[in-house]
């Protein structure tokens, strides 16, 4: 169905009312059905009763129905039974339907529900006419018409009272309540009057002038029909016709009631009930008044039909435009589909959208009835082209050679609209609606394609959004996958070895850093410890420290030193990496029967040493690993020595440590800690460790780690720790805290 035929058109009516107003009804759905199915048993056994009392005594019997006033008294009893019977389910079924919001579509099917059994009725008594003589049915099958379309006419007039009674609540005003209960006291007269009319005139005269009455009362009482401009055009074209086929079938009803006193229906009413045919007769003629009103009412509204159409479509296009912006994440689609929707509902004869990219390239995307190329070339014109990328409000050229005089009179582009699209405050992109003839658009179409606009520009914007976040979350996964590495890199614990006490901790500054420490062995089984920085964050610096931790295991093995594993891991790495990449890196020897400490560096952080009361700053020449090859990095490596006593400290940095800054961006420097480590007499490892820790964060007084820090702290001639890397994390963190 086409978007602007499926327009809104539903206008629902306040039917609780009918329930609360009129009469109480059992609240459970279960009840009401048992309740109804109830009257309806009782109603069918009270017809059945009284067609076999109507066969043994008029069909069978021969007598009227009259010529006895107690069989007369009993079938007129069951027959008003019946008639309560019918009454009963019609309120328990309008009194359920209170509880649903009336529609146009409810009272379009009730209507012709009403028109085609009220036809259907005149129909069957017309083809099938009960005969009926002297105030009884001849024969059986007579007998058996004569109350089917009893039945028929009673049961639709009735059913049509309680619709109209639902309708009138639904529209109420102040005095709706008490005009229907005036309505439904007048119908008693007039049955009454009907009633007394063979022993005076005056009955009838005055049963006349009451149903007058009740017609007036019954325009005052539908005097808000408002609901029916809200409708669109189709609808209210179908529902003209509708209402003139029930207001057909009232006047047809009422009039064969009031003055067919031969006809079917009438003598099937009147046998049913004495003066049976005032009831439908009245009933159906307020119905046809009724009709009349609301055929008045669609007829005052046709001719704002228009606006009405209009305005529902643009609340229906909004409404589909959300629901496309919920369902529809792809921008490309989206833009598709809005540009495919637009093209409908302005009527236009070509559209496209276009998105300016940061080089000034001019993207189509959903092109509808034009070619991309077509659009590119109509950027050739300067002044079209200025007018689609730099104008900030939407516009509407209803005639292109008169307001662009520099365009081709050739073109197909007679007409236009063009929305601008802003995502993030920036201006991305052109909705652009054309026709190939001059006039081709009216205001209400830019005001709807402006609001076309801004919904895109919105969904421009959550796409952003969108965007950011699936980065942001793959972003995530591969800084937990890089995280996953690094763990997996770093020593579990310190290694065991006598007279050699060592603690190590790595904080990153983002969640995967680039540096790296481990524990070696070396050929001629002296201990070492090297320290590494990566250039780099994230899964690149992750990959590199697993091929640093892969080139460490394979070398060490063979390295007689510091500086030997510093060269053959150049030499390994050397031509593999990247060119902006590059591992800085410091390695320690220690031996405890020689107590000789050797050291190597490869442009990394100096190593401190406190030897008795002296801290030496060990700054051996190196070139980081990485960037030279074999020969010059190892003309360039130099390797020191020191002497080491128990008590003497090793302490091994990254550049985070040194370059840790505070709110005012100034570095700690190396300073600070060469002091830290002067005073560290008695101390462990782990504590040197943690003091150095809190000197950084007393220095940083709150500023965020810009950079990650490794601290590797030595003390000869104690014990490792046992805590693993993770346990010496959760502990100096919370003393830092």
């Amino acid at each position: 169905m086409s978007p602007r035929i499926a327009s809104v058109s539903t206008t629902h009516l306040d039917t609780g009312a009918f329930r609360d107003d009129m009469i109480k009804l059992p609240d459970d759905p279960s009840t009401q059905r048992s309740v109804a199915t109830t009257l309806i048993i009782s109603g069918v056994v009270l017809m059945l009763v009284r067609m076999v009392l109507v066969l043994f005594w008029s069909v069978i019997g021969g007598h009227p129905v009259a010529s006895n006033i107690w069989i007369e008294i009993a079938l007129a009893l069951m027959s008003d039974l019946v008639l309560a019977c019918i009454v009963g389910v019609s309120v328990i079924y309008f009194g359920r339907r209170a509880n649903n919001e009336m529609s146009y579509e409810t009272i379009a099917g009730a209507i012709t529900t009403y028109a085609v059994s009220a036809l259907a009725l005149l129909l069957v008594a017309a083809l099938l006419p009960p005969d009926i003589e002297a105030g009884r049915p001849i024969g059986v099958v007579d007998l058996i018409m004569s109350n089917v379309i009893a039945l028929g006419t009673f049961t639709i007039s009735i059913g049509f009272a309680g619709f109209l009674t639902q309708v009138l609540l639904a529209r109420r005003h102040a005095k709706t309540r008490m005009l229907l209960l005036v309505q439904f006291f007048l119908l008693l007269c007039i049955w009454l009057c009907e009633a007394l009319d063979s022993y005076s005139s005056f009955f009838g005269i005055l049963g006349f002038l009451l149903t007058v009455v009740g017609a007036i009362v019954m325009l005052i009482n539908i005097r808000r029909l408002n609901w029916v401009a809200g409708i669109t055009m189709d609808k209210k074209i179908r529902l003209l016709w509708l209402t003139a086929c029930g207001a057909f079938a009232a006047l047809i009803l009422s009039l064969t009631h009031s003055f067919g006193e031969e006809a079917a229906v009438t003598e099937s009413a009147q046998l049913f009930i004495r003066s049976g045919a005032v009831l439908p007769y009245t009933i159906n003629f307020f119905g046809f008044v009724f009709f009349v009103r609301l055929l008045f009412a669609i007829v005052a509204s046709l001719p704002n039909s228009g606006i009405v159409d209009r305005r529902s479509n643009e609340v229906e296009s909004l409404a589909y435009l959300t629901r496309l912006m919920a369902e529809t994440a792809d921008v490309e689609q989206l833009l598709t589909s809005v540009t495919q929707f637009a093209l409908r509902v302005c009527r236009a004869h070509g559209a496209w959208c276009e998105t300016y990219e940061d080089d000034g390239e001019v993207r189509v995307i959903a092109a509808q009835l034009v070619h991309p190329d077509y659009v590119r070339a109509l950027h050739s014109n300067r002044q079209l082209h200025r007018l689609l990328q730099t104008s900030e409000r939407p516009v509407l050229i209803e005639s292109v050679a008169d307001h662009l005089p520099e365009a081709d009179r050739s073109l197909a582009v007679r007409s236009l609209i063009a929305v601008p699209l802003v995502s993030n405050h920036h201006r991305t992109g052109t909705l652009v609606m054309f026709s190939t003839v001059e006039f081709g658009f009216e205001a209400d179409d830019l005001r709807l394609l402006t609001a076309f606009g801004d919904t895109i520009s919105i969904a421009l914007d959550q796409a952003r959004l969108m965007e950011a976040a699936i980065e942001k979350e793959r972003l995530q996964k591969e800084f937990d996958v890089a995280q996953r590495i690094q763990s997996s890199l770093l020593p579990v614990t310190a290694p065991s070895i006598d007279r050699f006490a060592v603690d190590a901790i790595t904080i990153p500054a983002t969640e995967v850093g680039g540096d790296y420490f481990d524990y070696v062995r070396f050929a001629n089984g002296s201990t070492g410890v090297l320290i590494a920085d990566v250039s780099g964050k994230g899964i690149p610096a992750a990959l590199y420290m697993a091929t640093l931790k892969g080139a460490v295991l394979a070398e060490m093995r063979y390295a007689t030193g510091p500086a030997d594993l510093l060269r053959r891991i150049n030499a390994a790495l050397f031509g593999s990496m990247e060119r902006q990449m590059y591992i800085t890196m410091a390695c320690i020897s220690y031996h405890p029967d020689s107590r000789s400490l050797r050291v190597a560096r490869a442009g990394h952080t100096p190593v401190l040493v406190r030897t008795g009361e002296d801290v030496h700053v060990l700054t051996p020449r190196g070139v980081a690993i990485g960037i030279v090859g074999p020969v010059m990095f190892d003309a360039a490596l130099v390797e020191e020595a020191l002497m080491v006593s128990d008590g003497d400290i090793c302490l091994l940095t990254t550049d985070g440590v040194n370059e840790r800054r505070n709110e005012r961006l100034a570095e700690i420097s190396l300073d600070p800690v060469v002091e830290l480590i002067r005073a560290q007499c008695d101390s462990t490892a782990s504590d040197i460790v943690r003091a150095t820790l809190e000197l950084l964060e007393r220095h940083a007084d709150g500023a965020e780690q810009h950079d990650d820090l490794t601290i590797v702290a030595i003390r000869f001639g104690g014990a490792s720790e046992t805590r693993t890397h993770q346990e010496r994390i959760e502990v100096v963190t919370g003393v830092s805290a």
